[in-house]
C-alpha cells in the first residue's frame, strides 16, 4: 500500500514536472519565432529601402526573407494552436534553411550568420532536447563543411556586401544573438528554478509520504497488537466457557460463570459477555429444572415404595443368623431386624463400618430414594478387608437394581392388571342402550371390581346443597 502510495505521488510529481518543462519549451519556441520574425520583418524593410539606394541587389534574398516570415509566422500558428510537435521541427528547419541563405547573401561562411549556426543548435537543444540537437548539430556541420569546400573550390560565390554593409550587419546579428542568448539564459534559468523547485516538492512530497506510511505502520502495528490482545482475550474467554461446560457435565451444577470479570476485561465484544449470560441463564433453568425432576421422581418413587408396602408384598426386613453351636444358617423375616450402624449408614447415606458390624444404605433410581439398608455382623475381633468392603458394596448396589425392578414390574403389572379391568369394565358400559341400563352396569361393574357395600350416582344440573 505504501509503495502504491507513493508510486502515485511520483507520477503526480512527475506529470506537473513534465506539463511545466512542455509549457516552458513553448513559450522559448514563441519567443524565438517573435524574435526571428521581428529580424527577418526588419530585414525586409531595410531590404526594400536599400532598393531603391543600392543597384544590382540580388531579389532572391527578398524572396527567401519572405519565405522566412511566412514560416515564422505558420510556427506561431501552430504554437497557439498546441501543435507544438508540430511546429518544432517547421521552425529548426526554416532557421537552419534561413542560416545558410543568410550565410550565402551575408560574405559565405566567414560572413557574420556564421554566429546564428551555434544559436540554432542551442535552441534546438533546448527546446527540442536530444532528439533535435544530434541531427541539428550534424546538419549544420555537414552543410558548412560543404559550403566552405565549394566556396574553396569556386564552384560557390556568395555575395560579398560593402564593408559598410558588412559591419551594419555584423552589429544587427551580434544584437540579435544577445537577444536569444538572454532570452535563453532567462528561461534556463526559470527551467533551473523549475527543477530546483520541483525536487523541492518533490522531497517535501517524499518526506511527507514517509511520514503518513510510517503514520500507517504504527497504526497497522497498533491494530495488529489490538487484534492479537483480543484473539487472546477471546481464546481466554473460550476456555472459560469451556471449562465452566465442563463443569456441568461432570455434575457440579453449582457452577456459574463470572461475568463480573469478564466485564472488566478492555474490548471484549459485547455479545460474549450476551453468551455469558445467556449461558448462565440456561444452565440455572436446565439445573431448577433438573432438581424439580429430581424432586418429583424422588416423590413418586417414595409414593410407589410406600404404597408397595402398604400393600403388604414387601416384608418389612430379613434376618440371616448362623447358629454357633450346630453351625447352620438360618433365614427368616424379622420386623426388627436393624442393627445399630445401619441408623448411621442411612442418616449419612454412606458406608458405616465398626470393628464387628458392617451396613451400607441402599437407594433405587441412581440413588434418589433411600429405600432401606443392610448390614452385617460377625464376632471375629478384625478389620474388614478392601475386598469385603468391595464385596458388600457391590452386592448393596446389584440388590438396590434389582428391588428397583421388581418394583417397575409390580407397578407395570397392576397398572396392566388396572387398564384391563377398566376396559372390561368400560366395554360392558358401552354395550347398554339405555341411560337406565348403563347406569345400573356402571355401579354394579365397580362394585363387583372394588368389593365395596355400597355405591351411588346420579345425574344433575344443580350445585350439590340444592339437590
Amino acid at each position: 500500500m505504501n509503495n502504491r502510495v507513493r508510486e502515485s505521488t511520483t507520477n503526480v510529481l512527475t506529470g506537473s514536472v513534465l506539463l511545466e518543462d512542455q509549457s516552458r519549451r513553448t513559450r522559448l519556441l514563441r519567443t524565438v519565432a517573435w524574435v526571428v520574425l521581428l529580424a527577418c520583418s526588419v530585414a525586409l524593410l531595410g531590404y526594400l529601402i536599400a532598393l531603391f539606394s543600392i543597384p544590382h541587389l540580388p531579389i532572391s534574398a527578398l524572396v527567401a526573407d519572405v519565405l522566412a516570415i511566412l514560416s515564422m509566422l505558420a510556427v506561431l500558428a501552430l504554437l497557439a494552436r498546441g501543435h507544438f510537435e508540430r511546429a518544432l521541427p517547421l521552425a529548426i528547419v526554416s532557421l537552419t534553411v534561413l542560416l545558410f541563405v543568410a550565410m550565402y547573401f551575408l560574405n559565405g561562411t566567414r560572413g557574420p550568420a556564421l554566429l546564428l549556426s551555434p544559436l540554432i543548435m542551442l535552441i534546438a537543444g533546448i527546446v527540442g532536447e536530444r532528439r533535435y540537437a544530434q541531427p541539428t548539430t550534424i546538419v549544420h556541420v555537414l552543410v558548412y563543411v560543404i559550403f566552405v569546400i565549394l566556396e574553396a573550390l569556386g564552384v560557390l560565390t556568395p555575395y560579398q556586401m560593402s564593408p559598410q554593409s558588412s559591419r551594419l550587419v555584423w552589429i544587427g546579428v551580434f544584437i540579435l544573438t544577445a537577444a536569444i542568448m538572454v532570452m535563453i539564459n532567462r528561461q534556463f534559468i526559470a527551467y533551473l528554478a523549475l527543477a530546483l523547485s520541483a525536487s523541492l516538492k518533490r522531497e517535501e512530497s517524499l518526506a511527507e509520504m514517509s511520514r503518513r506510511a510510517q503514520a500507517l505502520a504504527d497504526a497497522e502495528r497498533v491494530a495488529q497488537t489490538q487484534a492479537q490482545e483480543n484473539a487472546r482475550q477471546l481464546q481466554e474467554v473460550a476456555q472459560e466457557y469451556a471449562a465452566f461446560l465442563e463443569r456441568i457435565a461432570t455434575g457440579d451444577y453449582s457452577a456459574s460463570l463470572n461475568l463480573g470479570s469478564l466485564a472488566e476485561r478492555p474490548n471484549l465484544p459485547q455479545a460474549l459477555i450476551s453468551l455469558g449470560e445467556y449461558i448462565n441463564t440456561t444452565v440455572a433453568s436446565l439445573v431448577s429444572a433438573l432438581d424439580e425432576a429430581r424432586s418429583a421422581q424422588q416423590t413418586y418413587m417414595r409414593q410407589s415404595w410406600q404404597s408397595l408396602m402398604e400393600t403388604g408384598r414387601a416384608p418389612g426386613g430379613y434376618r440371616y443368623h448362623v447358629d454357633e453351636e450346630t453351625e447352620t444358617s438360618r433365614l427368616e423375616i424379622a420386623e426388627n431386624a436393624w442393627l445399630p450402624p445401619m441408623t448411621q449408614a442411612v442418616q449419612s447415606k454412606q458406608i458405616a463400618v465398626g470393628k464387628e458390624e458392617l451396613a451400607l444404605p441402599i437407594a433405587s433410581g441412581t440413588r434418589a430414594q433411600l429405600i432401606g439398608a443392610l448390614g452385617v455382623r460377625r464376632t471375629r475381633q478384625e478389620e474388614w478387608s478392601e475386598d469385603e468392603l468391595a464385596l458388600v458394596t457391590t452386592v448393596t448396589d446389584q440388590l438396590a437394581q434389582t428391588l428397583e425392578n421388581l418394583r417397575l414390574l409390580d407397578e407395570t403389572t397392576r397398572r396392566a392388571a388396572r387398564e384391563q379391568m377398566a376396559g372390561e369394565i368400560t366395554g360392558h358400559i358401552r354395550e347398554a342402550v339405555e341411560i337406565e341400563e348403563v347406569l345400573e352396569r356402571a355401579l354394579s361393574e365397580l362394585g363387583r371390581a372394588l368389593a365395596v357395600e355400597r355405591g351411588a350416582v346420579y345425574l344433575t344440573l344443580q350445585e350439590q346443597g340444592k339437590v
